[in-house]
């Protein structure tokens, strides 16, 4: 992998390969990237499959050709207001940093036709060139566009060390009128904390789609299921939800519900749980008030700080490995990345204490729950470890022996 850089940006060349260093200490594998000079004004990023994400600054040039994925606007003088003026916001993807917002500063972009999405932060960015370092350093790294710019606001505050105390990182905006940014529960639910639970609650977390599975798992003596069902046109899809709530009752145990809160909250579950787009049109203060706790998905940095704003009970981290459960459209995580988000997840408060409880899911099984283990989640999700096993006690014993070694 390159990095081509114009010319003119000696010291972009030194913030990057600092940067890269400390990418490597934190874990990931750098040995292939190399810092070159491009022949334009623009950055050039080239994959091991050679192709390549172009990235424009105002800091080298004040016009970007056609064929920019990413642009980045640091000398301006916008407002909040003025940028709903603009016209040509949402071609490829337009980012402007220090955007004018009372006593914060934000962070603007929009990616294609997607609406607009930002950062508040508590200063304005200052050495700009270091800033946009770390944005090309997690580009590279495979980090989506929103993460980059989370990591680029939170590295320009740790500096010698990959970022993972929460209050170097900015906050993800939920809720902006003027930007046109909404997100159906903010308002009604950001103030509304869900039932907490202890990390040692959680356990081994079997996911499955029968209520076969709950009970006979239940009779395994597991503490904590759920139940996803993918067919929501299933004709008995209620009662099978309320009974496994039953069944959760009548075993003590946590039982979630997967997205068909609804059902959950009719028939007083014990939990829910919920993906990104669920939250969009849940009624999550009905949910909370009914002491029904909550479990959200998340694939990364941006969405882990978009859902703390909500104090859920806990958050699922993945997918870590390739799954073929479910249609994912982020990409594995990997160990690398789900140690550094439990690290910042470690620093959230969360209730009277510090750390949420965490739930690693995808693509676990016996060879990899050790190192996923050792990362400090709180519980490891399985799937196809379960339901496909020959012997299903043996293999929950050999997972509680695992989840048992600090």
């Amino acid at each position: 992998m390159k990095i081509l850089l114009p010319a003119n940006s000696l010291d972009i060349g030194n913030h990057l390969n600092s940067i890269l260093g400390i990418a490597k200490q934190a874990g990931f594998d750098t040995s292939s990237i190399s810092v070159g000079t491009s022949t334009t004004t623009q950055v050039e990023l080239v994959g091991n499959n050679l192709s390549t994400t172009v990235v424009a600054t105002d800091l080298f040039a004040s016009e970007f050709s056609d064929d920019v994925d990413y642009a980045l606007f640091y000398q301006h003088q916008k407002t909040k207001a003025e940028l709903t003026n603009e016209s040509n916001v949402a071609i490829k993807t337009r980012i402007y940093l220090n955007v004018i917002d009372e006593q914060q500063s934000m962070d603007v972009w929009s990616c294609n036709s997607e609406s607009p999405r930002a950062l508040n932060s508590v200063s304005a960015i200052e050495e700009t060139s270091f800033h946009f370092s770390w944005f090309i350093v997690s580009l590279l790294l495979d980090f989506p566009v929103e993460d980059a710019l989370v990591l680029a606001r939170a590295g320009g505050v740790s500096r010698e060390t990959w970022p993972y105390l929460s209050q170097h990182f900015p906050t993800p905006v939920i809720e902006d009128e003027l930007l046109n940014i909404k997100v159906g529960w903010a308002v009604k639910a950001s103030k509304t904390a869900f039932s907490t639970m202890s990390r040692a609650s959680l356990g081994l977390y079997p996911v499955v789609d029968s209520v076969a599975w709950i009970k006979t798992l239940l009779e395994f003596g597991i503490k904590t299921i759920q139940l996803r069902i993918k067919t929501p046109h299933d004709v008995n899809l209620e009662s099978k939800i309320k009974q496994a709530i039953e069944l959760g009752n009548q075993y003590n145990a946590q039982v979630f519900i997967n997205d068909y809160w609804q059902l959950a909250l009719k028939h007083k579950a014990y939990g829910v749980h919920l993906g990104q787009e669920d939250i969009e049109t849940a009624e999550l203060r009905k949910i909370a008030n009914a002491g029904i706790r909550l479990g959200l998905s998340t694939h990364g940095y941006y969405e882990l700080l978009r859902i703390v704003q909500i104090n859920p009970s806990y958050i699922a981290l993945g997918h870590i490995f390739p799954t073929t459960t479910k249609d994912m459209p982020s990409r594995p995580q990997g160990l690398v990345r789900l140690g550094l988000y439990q690290q910042l997840i470690d620093t959230i408060n969360y209730g009277n204490s510090v750390g949420y409880p965490t739930v690693a899911i995808g693509g676990i099984d016996l060879n990899t729950a050790q190192p996923v283990w050792a990362c400090g989640v709180s519980s490891l999700a399985v799937v196809r470890a379960i339901t496909q096993a020959n012997d299903v006690p043996n293999v929950i014993d050999q997972f509680s022996r695992i989840m048992r070694k600090p």
